[in-house]
């Protein structure tokens, strides 16, 4: 009787071992799914690294400023999780009219952007700089309405922070 019991226990432990290296090897997996579209967003944008430069400061596509600001927005509220990249994907694709790949590339530039920056209102501040002169008024509205959408998505409500930074926004742009 012990013995089989025993037989159990390590089966069990086996079972258990096996089950955990599983879900590490997924979660490597999708790991380094992350990094590859961020990689093939940064190589088809042609970035390209500056002595001395902020690589939030030299974005010249007004679409990948918009994702990051998308992607800061999503941030503040503790990370970024799947529904918030999936949201700045679809609105990247809606706003810019492009098809889903690109649209994925664009928010994982934004996502990149974000990661040059430990605080995210200054990244959203030096991402609208580069917006600066170059969004119309209908393009501004369009803006904040996609900012307050990606936003909103975890907690339903945007948080005083955020509230604060999109103020901020919407002061730069004007």
């Amino acid at each position: 009787m012990h013995f089989v019991l025993a037989i159990a226990g390590i089966a069990a432990v086996v079972g258990i071992w096996l089950w955990r290296a599983h879900t590490a090897a997924r979660a490597a997996g999708e790991l380094m799914e992350t990094a590859d579209d961020i990689r093939a967003a940064l190589r088809r944008f042609g970035y390209r690294r500056k002595a001395n430069v902020n690589p939030l400061d030299g974005i010249d596509d007004s679409r990948l400023a918009a994702a990051g600001i998308l992607a800061a927005f999503a941030n503040m509220d503790g990370g970024l999780g799947r529904a918030e990249i999936a949201a700045i994907a679809r609105e990247c694709g809606a706003a810019f009219h492009c098809d889903a790949t690109e649209a994925e590339q664009i928010g994982a530039y934004g996502r990149w952007l974000i990661q040059q920056s430990a605080n995210m209102d200054e990244a959203v501040r030096r991402l609208a700089r580069n917006l600066e002169g170059k969004l119309t008024e209908a393009e501004k509205d369009q803006l904040m309405e996609m900012v307050e959408r990606v936003a909103s998505i975890e907690g339903g409500n945007l948080t005083d922070g955020q509230r604060y930074t999109l103020g901020q926004l919407a002061r730069q742009l004007n």
